[in-house]
């Protein structure tokens, strides 16, 4: 894969830009990197990322793959230094956030990897966590915004409030990062079989759905519904969104109304539930 930096003009701009990777386009980015943009409103800040597209729509079925992990750090529990103490063997690139004041700690790094990894699979959430690439990248950085591992996401470029702000920038040579030495073998088996996985636990949905109609005749869901309360019920957190959403289309495929399923109402139901709920019913008529 040849690197490719896509860039759009602000949080509001959908159309990327893309920039294939050249010693030019490095020596801008380097430069970027020593100069910030001085910008007062950080929602006009340029945001980039680096992956192959599709098509130049900013979505998440535009984005292809990668060889740079963007993390964003905004944990006041966790320092600069302990980045650099940690991370001291690995090329990476460092700068503060728009919101940095020389004190807090706010930080964005560009780590570059080892080679080139779908984004889809590597921030896949598996119903299965031994098999989520997601919450293996989540446990082992655990002090980086999980919005890092949004497919589509986008970063803002280094920029600051005003001449003369507090500003620090560290690019740092060193090896490669590669997930399966750095956070283990099961980070690789996860990337490699994660789409497997979840296909399993779909087809093994079918299979209930099926047992359903065979049990009932016609379609009596009142046992169907009582299932799927004690499943959502006994989602563990961090991946009750994915499961959640894979009951919605086994419970649409044996003639469940989108109105029923929202009347299953967890007693764990958060701000995340609501919006995974919203996200359903948007797409309750494409569910197969």
């Amino acid at each position: 894969m040849t690197r490719q930096l896509n860039i759009i003009n602000n949080q509001y701009d959908n159309i990327m830009k893309p920039l294939i990777w050249s010693d030019k386009v490095a020596r801008n980015f380097i430069n970027s990197i020593k100069n910030p943009l001085i910008i007062e409103k950080k929602d006009m800040i340029p945001q980039w990322k680096f992956c192959s597209i599709l098509d130049t729509k900013r979505r998440t079925e535009s984005i292809g793959s990668t060889d740079v992990l963007i993390l964003d750090f905004d944990d006041p529990d966790y320092s600069i230094k302990e980045f650099e103490d940690s991370f001291r063997e690995y090329f990476y690139i460092l700068h503060t956030s728009h919101s940095y004041d020389g004190i807090n700690q706010k930080f964005r790094v560009f780590l570059f990897l080892d080679k080139e990894y779908d984004i889809n699979k590597m921030f896949f959430k598996c119903y299965n966590q031994a098999f989520s690439p997601y919450h293996f990248l989540v446990k082992y950085f655990t002090h980086v915004d999980k919005a890092s591992f949004t497919k589509c996401q986008f970063f803002k470029v280094p920029a600051i409030k005003y001449k003369g702000a507090p500003y620090y920038y560290n690019c740092h040579n060193g090896k490669l990062f590669n997930p399966s030495i750095a956070i283990g073998f099961e980070y690789k088996m996860a990337y490699e079989y994660c789409e497997e996985k979840q296909e399993e636990h779909l087809k093994q949905l079918e299979k209930k759905a099926e047992m359903f109609r065979k049990l009932r005749g016609s379609v009596d869901l009142t046992h169907a519904k009582q299932y799927i309360t004690e499943k959502i019920e006994a989602c563990e957190s961090g991946s009750r969104h994915m499961q959640i959403l894979g009951l919605a289309c086994w419970f649409k495929k044996i003639g469940g109304t989108f109105k029923e399923f929202e009347e299953i109402m967890p007693s764990w139901a958060d701000k995340g539930f609501h919006k995974q709920m919203d996200h359903i019913r948007h797409e309750w008529d494409r569910f197969r």
